[in-house]
């Protein structure tokens, strides 16, 4: 079973908290065990070698007062030795209530039977049969050697403990860094993992929601995430199948209705035209005005009717191209011929640069001039009067890879188009905002047409532009083609083409509209 994020951020965060727990519980073990041998030395054996360096001064005066009570036979020296002696047992008991081992009771109960020894032989000493005179060197050799002995072993002692306590520091000071940097480490990677864990699923979820936004059907999303984040998934599969269904109704219901107006589209077009050719019989000037407007706006109607086929024909991918070796300098003269009263109506100036160099391209005309009336009537529409549209064509070197391509370039004088637009104009139904007059008089179909269209022949379609300097609509076309045989028996034709439009041409309307002028500059 998957876990809750709730329980993720739990998991993640009771792991690093329990390293720094067993950090901060094996610092403190160690720090109690330093403070420990720390206190022994202070307490124990710093004070057992304080009091038995007393205890040497203490005998060694002891001796001194002997000396002096045996060569003197004085009293009062042998009332400084009983005092001294009294001071030696009570710093002996002293010793005794701070030793803890065996050895070291053993060697002050010598000491003490020695000092006993001492003292009665010294009272003794005055005695002619006294052999005082030779045990006293030997008693008193023998506690200052178990005193010095006593005194050994607690420095050794001291010694040993302030090793052990600098080892144990040491090893305390490694485990605690390690253990440190190992606790920060699992933290940080079990941190990394929880946020992968649901960063991932998220910008899944993201892109699909863009592509959702974009018009485009995602695929079924299926991930390994959290349990909030596969019900969100859920739900958006479900939301996107819903859309997913309603887009087809809607494609489906337009694709019907517009089928079915262009059945009586076609018949009032046809009997528009046999009025205006008076075949019924001969007409008003007032009636022929009004079946020049009638006419306008049924072609207005038949080629939008005909933008939404095509783009029920994309959408359900029954879209179908029939290519043949064309050449598109004869393409882009069709289209100029097409757009040559709207360009004259604007005193519009209209170039044509087209490179010599351009081959046959393996392409279907009907839909390539699509492309191209489409991006040029776009450019009649937004350039203001007075204007100029310039349609060149050039032949680069995309990559060797990928060989050449052809490049066209339709650009105006007009108002330009925003950089938060440039993409989306390409989308279906999308008008740009940028003129109020011209963007309802189209159905924001054709880019999205053209695009596929330049697509489907392995181009690519795009503009350049800054608002204010005008547009550049580009769109390119492979040069090679898989069919390079058929291509090769069209060349003799395209050479005779080639040699009828020269290296440049370049063609150029002036004047107002009642001039009804041409004229073909050739550099």
């Amino acid at each position: 079973m998957r876990l809750t994020i709730f329980w993720r951020v739990m998991l993640a965060q009771s792991v690093p908290i329990a390293l720094m727990l067993a950090v901060s519980l094996y610092t403190l073990a160690q720090l109690h065990q330093f403070m420990q041998l720390s206190i022994d030395i202070l307490s124990t054996d710093a004070v057992c070698m304080e009091l038995e360096k007393r205890l040497l001064r203490t005998f060694l005066i002891q001796m001194r007062h002997a000396e002096q009570y045996t060569h003197l036979q004085d009293k009062a020296f042998y009332a400084h030795f009983t005092q001294g002696y009294n001071d030696f047992i009570r710093t002996l008991e002293q010793i005794a209530t701070l030793v803890d081992t065996p050895y070291e009771r053993d060697v002050l109960k010598q000491i003490r039977d020695l000092q006993v020894r001492y003292a009665i032989g010294l009272a003794n000493a005055l005695n002619p049969k006294s052999s005082w005179s030779q045990e006293k060197t030997e008693i008193s050799d023998k506690i200052i050697a178990g005193i010095n002995e006593s005194i050994r072993f607690h420095e050794e002692r001291m010694a040993h403990k302030t090793t052990t306590a600098r080892d144990h520091a040491a090893v305390a000071t490694w485990m605690v860094r390690w253990l440190s940097l190992g606790g920060i480490s699992v933290a940080v990677l079990l941190a990394y993992c929880h946020a992968r864990g649901i960063s991932r699923p998220l910008k899944t979820l993201t892109q699909a929601l863009r592509c959702v936004g974009r018009g485009e059907s995602p695929p079924a999303l299926t991930m390994s995430a959290p349990k909030e984040v596969s019900e969100l998934t859920t739900a958006f599969n479900w939301m996107a199948t819903a859309l997913a269904e309603l887009d087809r109704m809607k494609t489906d219901f337009i694709a019907h209705v517009s089928h079915e107006l262009r059945t009586p589209m076609t018949g009032i077009r046809e009997g528009t035209v046999l009025l205006l050719e008076q075949v019924p019989g001969p007409i008003t000037p007032g009636q022929r005005r009004i079946l020049d407007v009638v006419q306008t706006h049924c072609e207005r109607l038949w080629h939008h009717i005909a933008s939404i086929l095509d783009l029920s024909k994309i959408e359900a991918g029954m879209m179908e191209y029939e290519q043949t070796p064309s050449d598109l300098a004869a393409l882009i003269t069709r289209g100029v011929d097409g757009i040559r009263l709207l360009a004259q109506k604007k005193q519009l100036q209209v170039e044509v640069l087209c490179s010599s160099a351009c081959p046959l391209l393996w392409l279907d005309e009907g839909r390539i001039q699509q492309v191209l009336d489409n991006l040029m009537s776009n450019a009649v529409k937004f350039t203001p009067i007075g204007g100029t549209i310039t349609i060149s064509t050039s032949v680069e070197e995309e990559s060797p890879r990928e060989g050449q391509r052809v490049v066209v370039r339709v650009t105006d004088t007009g108002g330009g188009i925003a950089a938060e637009e440039r993409e989306r104009i390409f989308d279906k139904f999308y008008q740009s905002a940028s003129d109020g007059k011209a963007r309802h008089a189209g159905t924001g179909l054709g880019l999205a047409i053209a695009r596929h269209i330049v697509e489907a022949h392995g181009g690519k379609i795009w503009v350049e532009s800054h608002p204010g300097t005008g547009a550049t609509f580009v769109f390119t076309l492979p040069v090679d083609d898989p069919n390079k045989q058929k291509q090769q028996v069209a060349e003799e034709d395209h050479k005779e083409c080639s040699m009828r439009w020269g290296r440049v041409r370049r063609l150029v309307w002036r004047g107002p509209p009642a001039s009804r002028s041409s004229r073909l500059n050739v550099p």
